[in-house]
């Protein structure tokens, strides 16, 4: 497949995103606009061979971050990739993205062909567009309330932009649990670094460094937010004599 002749045609295209996929919790929404692209890519076969670089290119993103919405809908057994190498040789002469989907790609066909009858006079979304998802955000907020006692709202536009920019990025709503978490038994005690228990603080440039910490004084067991009610959230808060 020639996709520089994608890449100058690309406003014909539309893509399909399963229910599975677009209610993944554990996926980014830019992994799942990824997916979508990868329909669109696809041959016959349900298979792909579109690069990094492309991906990169036609959403103004880096290299790295095509890698980490990859990785995520690999991880989630949506795609398996496969590499194919050189003759004696490590260097890699292309990769193959193949869907694992229950049905074939002719049914993927058959359902875009539906939406583009559907969207003929709501056309003006692009793919540059991000995807986002309220009830996302609104889940993270809620259980930042929850675990610090706040009341946080999921509605204001600073808040929406960091979360959204983090799972851009390639995060998951366990990662936002985890800071929580972690951040929470670290300064809820603390009448000074406690005001810090907010989103611009917990979900800005420090996210990454934050949920990589080693941090022994917080066991978290599966929680989960049923409504608007926290279950199984237990903290052991070391002070400061070990004790």
């Amino acid at each position: 497949m020639d996709v520089s002749l994608i890449m100058d045609d690309k406003q014909n295209y539309y893509a399909v995103i399963p229910a599975s996929i677009r209610y993944d919790e554990k996926l980014s929404a830019n992994a799942k606009l990824l997916y979508a692209e990868i329909t669109c890519l696809t041959n016959k076969n349900g298979e792909c061979f579109a690069s990094n670089n492309y991906f990169a290119n036609l959403y103004h993103v880096t290299k790295q971050a095509i890698s980490r919405w990859l990785l995520l809908l690999q991880k989630q057994n949506y795609i398996n990739i496969e590499y194919f190498y050189k003759p004696n040789s490590k260097e890699i002469e292309k990769r193959l993205i193949k869907l694992n989907v229950s049905t074939n790609i002719d049914t993927y066909q058959q359902k875009v062909l539906r939406c583009q009858q559907k969207v003929k006079d709501n056309n003006n979304i692009t793919k540059s567009n991000i995807i986002y998802n309220v009830e996302i955000v609104k889940k993270i907020i809620d259980y930042l309330n929850l675990v610090t006692k706040s009341k946080y709202k999921y509605t204001t536009s600073s808040t929406k932009r960091l979360i959204n920019a983090r799972l851009n990025e390639g995060f998951s709503v366990d990662d936002f649990k985890r800071v929580i978490d972690i951040k929470n038994a670290q300064w809820s005690k603390d009448n000074k670094m406690k005001e810090y228990l907010r989103p611009e603080t917990l979900f800005g440039s420090k996210f990454e460094s934050y949920l990589n910490q080693k941090n022994n004084t917080v066991n978290m067991t599966n929680t989960t937010i049923s409504g608007t009610k926290l279950q199984d959230i237990t903290m052991a808060v070391l002070n400061e004599n070990g004790q």
